[in-house]
Order: structure tokens, then sequence, then C-alpha cells
């Protein structure tokens, strides 16, 4: 009997802990830059200013938030505005195709996933990957300090906006799933929003008819 007292004690304490790290966990929403996640407490928010592909400055937001060692963070790069940030530039004559606002959004992921790779660590993953059909890419990395960072870059060309998450934690500590796993996308309404695949391999709202002739103008506006 005492066995399965100290059986039900240990399970107990087990439940209440992992109840209590739980409560600490909240979905945030942030219907201006139009995504949900899961964060260890209210995140803090700063703006910051992000250098391109093809070295225009573009505006971007930063949530962060900490637990313990562990840190979360969403990178949020605003797209909006590029065609005029592109004609304002000084640009050589080779830099100034008319169509160099578009590509630069285009390579945004490429270039995310370019800086994790050069970090001082191991990449021991990166691999394509999609969330509700905003295609994107996927990497973990082992650091020197022997913590681990997983990172995910979504280009979400319907809301130009181009989202990095990146969490790392301790080399004791669970993969981030709860965070990772957790992002999703809202449209003008502030609701979830699940896009469909055109046959082309373009995003686009779940009202629109899948149009081809339309596709590639719709996936990046």
């Amino acid at each position: 009997m005492r066995t399965l007292i100290f059986f039900i004690s240990v399970i107990s304490q087990f439940w209440f802990s992992g109840t209590v790290l739980a409560q600490g966990w909240v979905e945030f929403v942030d219907e201006v830059d139009r995504f949900g996640v899961n964060f260890p407490g209210d995140p803090e928010i700063r703006e910051f200013s992000y250098t391109s592909e093809f070295n225009a400055i573009f505006p971007g937001r930063v949530y962060s938030a900490e637990i313990g060692t562990n840190t979360y963070s969403v990178t949020v790069v605003h797209f909006a505005d590029a065609e005029r940030i592109h004609d304002a530039m000084d640009k050589t004559i080779a830099q100034s195709g008319p169509s160099n606002w578009l590509y630069d959004q285009r390579a945004s992921v490429a270039r995310a996933a370019r800086e994790f790779r050069q970090r001082d660590g191991e990449v021991t993953y990166d691999a394509w990957s999609h969330i509700d059909r905003v295609e994107g890419l996927q990497l973990q990395l082992t650091n020197a300090d022997g913590s681990r960072t997983f990172a995910g870059i979504y280009l979400n060309g319907n809301v130009d906006r181009l989202y990095v998450l990146e969490a790392t934690v301790d080399a004791r500590s669970p993969s981030p799933g709860l965070f990772q796993q957790s992002l999703y996308f809202l449209d003008d309404e502030g609701d979830r929003i699940r896009y469909r695949l055109s046959t082309n391999g373009c995003s686009v709202h779940p009202d629109i008819e899948p149009d081809n002739s339309a596709i590639a103008v719709l996936s990046i506006r």
C-alpha cells in the first residue's frame, strides 16, 4: 500500500508541474501582422529595420518571449510597400529591373535560411515545409554550447509578409513543438485561414476559384 501511495504521489507531482507549465503558455494573436502562435507568456514587441537580399530596407517587428534560458521569437517583415521602396533606392542599371521588388520578396526565405546556416552550429535538419499551404523551410541546429535552435521560415505573399520562427532551447529541454507547430495565419477579419493550392503551386484564398492566369499575381500580392 505504501508503494502504491508513493507512486500516486509522484505521478500527481509530475501532473501538477506539467499543468503549471502549460498554464504559462498563451495563444498570442496579432491581427496587425496577421498571425497567431503559442508563447510562454505575453511577448515583448520591438520594431526593427530589415535589410533584404537586394539591399532594400523594410520595416519589421520581432515578438519574443523567454522561459528560463529558452528563447522564442517570431520575426515579421513587411513587404507591402516593396515597389515604392525599390523605386526610391539608388541602383545600378543591372539592379533596376522592373520586377526586382517582387524577386526581393521571393528571395527572402532563402536569405533567412542562409543566415541560419552560416551560424556557429551544426545544421541537423534542413527541409521544405508549409503551414496551411504557405510554403517555406524548417531548419534545426545544434549550437556550440549544446543548445538547439529550431527555425521555421514562411513567406505569405497574400499578406506581403515574411515570418521567421526561432526557438533556442538548452540541451536538456524537449523540442519546442508547442511553439514551433502552433503558427497560423489570419485573414482580413482576423479569422484563421487555410489557403488553397493551385495547380501551379501557388497559395490562394479559399474563396477564390483558382485561375492560373491570375494565380502568379495573387500569390505575391
